[in-house]
């Protein structure tokens, strides 16, 4: 049994924290590794687990994390406060659930209660060296590896399917590759819906909510992979089966989308946010660091001491550059008096950029890449709104096509990314060349304020005439340009 040291325990040379839940829930997100946990199993030995690597923290609810105890790797999730039992038992029963249907699982090896009683944990076989599905997908370098990632997941899917197993939270990166076998993880997000193969309806809806995370530009693979699902199901195929699937997959990616941006936001894993009466405040948390802190508490002072790019009435827009990163600060104005109440009762134009960065890094369209968004305010009325983006290097459109003698990728690409736009109802608003940047990996749309989603075909229809005839003003000093991209567009269903 080992022995407690105040809060410490030595480990070879150095000095290891003992620390126990009230202490974890208390620590919240600043929790340092390695540190050790006393256990009770359930024969009543007391042992010591020592966490290596935290894999994903939930503040104040669970830890998962690479561990080890007895000299052996482990796997731990550990659950803490009031609800650590009730989430301890939903995850093992999950895991029977996995093994019930004939799919592979990490084994359990053991359950054990915090010396303090008030959390559990359990120990899982820890897949040394796995690549999780989603790891694949992201490797993959054409459509077929990735067809062939989709269809050894859609075949686990509908394993459990057949014993009327769902899994709740259904992505990618929940089915590990190790040694050569595909292993499902996460029974919390494990549920038996029924004792007898899950029917038609709930299948498509599980299975929607599967597709619904991947860009629409993949679409089209949902009817490649599907038949290895309707073949372990014993389904003969179905026209009508389909469609009632895409139309599940549109209602999932919407409900989605939703949740994507909310989060955006909010004070979560990957957002820092802070509010008050008078100011708000939301940064991507990986990039919260002190030289961020200080510039979200003066940003004036940076876009002072900065390369002015732009210097209008609407808008400031300034490049910076901090030890380690080079950003842009778009201060957005009031021109006036009646400008400013104007705008006190609406969302900021800084708000709205930053939803619509997201709402493209859903889509999968490039965009500026949003890494904070700070609105001064007076409780409900807004002032003063910045938005703050990694800076891309690169000309403009009309800059870089004029400067070529064959820009036809440049403009197939640019194309592309306004058909994708085009797909999903949403309309720029803006259509300038200025407000394209042609990056070496493409081009990338900026200036976001104006961009809007359409909720029916009418109204994107005529906002995407308007988008068409402003972005083909661009090229009236380029006739070659413009009949290019006339023949390009010309192929577009809204065009």
């Amino acid at each position: 049994m080992p022995k407690r040291i105040s809060n410490r325990a030595v480990l070879g040379k150095e000095m290891m924290v003992v620390q126990d839940s009230q202490a974890l829930i208390k620590a919240q997100r600043n929790i340092s590794v390695p540190f050790e946990l006393l256990v009770r199993l359930g024969d009543g030995r007391e042992v010591a687990v020592t966490f290596i690597k935290i894999l994903r923290l939930l503040p104040g609810k669970r830890i998962v994390a690479l561990a080890s105890c007895d000299g052996q790797q482990l796997l731990v999730k550990a659950f803490l406060g009031r609800t650590a039992s009730r989430y301890a038992i939903k995850e093992r029963k999950g895991v029977e659930h996995i093994i019930g249907a004939g799919v592979r699982t990490p084994e359990l090896f053991w359950k054990a209660e915090m010396i303090d009683g008030h959390g559990q944990i359990l120990a899982f076989e820890y897949l040394d060296n796995s690549l999780s599905l989603q790891d694949q997908w992201d490797q993959a370098r054409d459509d077929d590896a990735r067809v062939d990632v989709l269809t050894r997941a859609v075949i686990i899917i509908a394993k459990l399917h057949n014993q009327g197993v769902v899994q709740t939270d259904i992505h990618l990166a929940n089915f590990l590759m190790s040694r050569n076998r595909i292993y499902t993880i996460d029974g919390g997000g494990i549920v038996r819906k029924s004792e007898s193969p899950l029917p038609i309806r709930g299948s498509l809806g599980n299975l929607s909510v599967f597709f619904a995370q991947f860009f629409p530009k993949y679409g089209e693979f949902v009817q490649l992979v599907f038949p290895a699902y309707e073949a372990v199901r014993g389904w003969v195929a179905d026209p009508d089966r389909m469609m009632s699937l895409h139309e599940e997959i549109t209602l999932s990616r919407e409900s989605r989308k939703r949740n994507y941006l909310d989060k955006a936001f909010r004070d979560c894993t990957r957002f820092v946010c802070q509010s008050d009466f008078g100011r708000f405040m939301v940064c991507r948390r990986s990039l919260f660091d002190k030289e961020m802190q200080e510039l979200l508490r003066n940003p004036d002072r940076l876009i002072d001491s900065g390369e002015i790019l732009k210097n209008g009435n609407s808008a400031t827009v300034a490049r910076v550059r901090l030890s380690d990163r080079t950003l842009v600060i778009k201060r957005y104005n009031t021109k006036n008096s009646i400008h400013g109440l104007s705008r006190a009762f609406r969302k900021s134009r800084a708000w709205t950029s930053w939803a619509n960065a997201f709402h493209m890094e859903f889509l999968g369209i490039r965009s500026l890449k949003p890494v904070a968004m700070l609105e001064y305010r007076i409780g409900p009325l807004r002032r003063r709104s910045y938005f703050v983006t990694e800076y891309v290097e690169g000309p403009d459109a009309l800059a870089r096509l004029g400067s070529l003698e064959t820009p036809d990728d440049e403009m197939e690409a640019l194309v592309l990314l306004l058909r994708n736009l085009s797909e999903s109802k949403i309309s720029h608003g803006d259509m300038k060349a200025t407000n394209f940047l042609m990056a070496d990996d493409g081009p990338v749309i900026i200036d976001l304020d104006a961009m809007r989603e359409h909720k029916n075909s009418e109204s994107f229809q005529r906002a995407y005439n308007k988008d068409m005839d402003r972005f083909m003003k661009n090229w009236e000093d380029h006739p070659e340009l413009a009949s290019q991209f006339e023949g390009l567009l010309i192929k577009f269903p809204s065009r």
